[in-house]
């Protein structure tokens, strides 16, 4: 008798498992530049993440100090062309996950500044989550250009916004006021 319940106990730990590899909670981590060129090409940013048993999704960057978002999609590294990511990010820079830019809302204003000429642009983050810095790779290409790096910026973690535990992608309006909790 004892040994007819293992079935029944190995799906439904195998249902708890599965459900919760895609449950995911969202994220706002703040980051400071670590150096002036970082400073300078962007500033402190904001990126908002979903992140799961398994994964950690970039769904957006935004600049922490201005009203600019863009939104990212979650690209494949052939996209950059021959070699793919290793090709154009510098070695040893720890960049690993590539999210292209949308061209909606401020994500046109974002290639433009960041990577001037180019028509598309992708940025590849190093491992993201709290209490740890980040390294992106501004990656673009210009029509019939192959893929070239624009910037590789260094970040320090700063800290995590307040959020909602799910909903859609929110917009600098949906943030609290104040520029880090309790600010």
């Amino acid at each position: 008798m004892r040994f007819q319940y293992r079935p029944a106990f190995a799906l439904v730990l195998a249902l708890s498992v599965a459900g919760a590899a895609k449950a995911s909670v969202m994220h706002l981590y703040s980051y400071d530049p670590a150096n002036d060129a970082s400073r300078d090409a962007a500033g402190p940013v904001t990126l908002q993440v979903s992140q799961g048993l398994l994964h950690v999704t970039v769904l957006n960057l935004r600049s922490t100090v201005a009203q600019a978002t863009a939104d990212l999609r979650p690209a494949d590294s052939r996209a950059l062309g021959g070699g793919g990511l290793a090709s154009v990010a510098p070695a040893g820079s720890g960049v690993r996950d590539l999210y292209e830019v949308q061209k909606k809302d401020e994500g046109p204003e974002l290639l433009s500044a960041l990577c001037p000429g180019a028509s598309r642009a992708w940025l590849a983050f190093s491992r993201v989550g709290m209490d740890r810095d980040l390294r992106i790779a501004v990656i673009g290409a210009a029509p019939g250009k192959p893929a070239r790096l624009c910037h590789l910026l260094a970040y320090r973690f700063h800290g995590e916004w307040r959020a909602p535990a799910t909903g859609p992608v929110m917009r600098e309006r949906d943030l609290p006021h104040g520029r880090f909790p309790g600010t």
